[in-house]
């Protein structure tokens, strides 16, 4: 090829050179873009947390205390703080209603009240009945034993998610001040252990207390003995103690 011939060709090489430095750009933008695209995606999706064992959404990643607790729980920060319910765990934000709080699907949160408890003239098992019925249960008395009551109940979390069973409890004549002891869970779930050297889910559980559910609603019945710890300290209504019931069945 003569000199004269291969300077023609330059031009013509220079401009195939920064045709493929284009479209190396071009791929990396595009790539770039996907990735933005992708990122800004995985930023708006919703997170699903529990508040007081209520369901909730939000699209937001990050939250304080507070909002979570007018936004949500229609409550004023003023006179509550929350806790993250973390298995058997708790973490109080107490004092850090302002905090940002990086949030993520399965949270679990509850409402913790340190102003005046509410006063009702209803107590016993009449108040818990009706803050059950207010939830959407439907209660239902032992006969000659109307501080018995049970429901059928939809566990929603856990292992046995999706399950219908019956809950009893036995409420104290001054309940709020006092929360039934544990549920009475019919069929049997777990097997009969009911020394407290095995932690739940598989300790506590009798099978020699329910007797009387046994007998006037039929069927197999247990007793968990799960005492809800500082119940003096928190709002004392149906709402909570449910709450409690629900984090029972989360562990399962």
């Amino acid at each position: 090829m003569s000199e004269n011939e291969e300077l023609s060709r330059l031009p013509e090489q220079q401009g195939n050179s920064n045709l493929q430095t284009a479209e190396v750009h071009l791929r990396e933008a595009e790539a770039d873009l996907t990735a933005a695209q992708g990122a800004e995606q995985k930023a708006e999706h919703e997170i699903h947390f529990t508040l007081d064992g209520e369901q909730y959404e939000t699209r937001h990643h990050r939250l304080t205390p507070n909002q979570i607790i007018s936004e949500f729980g229609k409550q004023d920060p003023v006179t509550n703080y929350l806790v993250e319910i973390k298995g058997t765990h708790k973490i109080s934000y107490q004092g850090k209603g302002d905090e940002e709080i990086k949030l993520h699907d399965g949270m679990s949160f509850q409402i913790i009240s340190t102003g005046p408890k509410p006063v009702s003239d209803i107590t016993g098992v009449v108040a818990f009945a009706e803050g059950l019925r207010t939830l959407g249960y439907e209660p239902q008395s032992l006969p000659n034993s109307s501080d018995h009551i049970f429901f059928n109940y939809l566990v929603e979390i856990g292992r046995f998610a999706g399950r219908v069973v019956r809950l009893g409890f036995i409420v104290p004549p001054d309940f709020p001040n006092i929360p039934p002891g544990g549920p009475h869970v019919s069929p049997h779930i777990q097997p009969v252990h009911a020394g407290s050297d095995v932690p739940h889910p598989l300790g506590g559980v009798h099978g020699s207390s329910s007797s009387q559910f046994e007998k006037a609603a039929g069927g197999s019945w247990q007793y968990w003995s799960r005492p809800f710890v500082n119940w003096a300290q928190g709002k004392r209504t149906v709402s909570a103690y449910m709450a409690h019931i629900w984090r029972l069945w989360e562990t399962q």
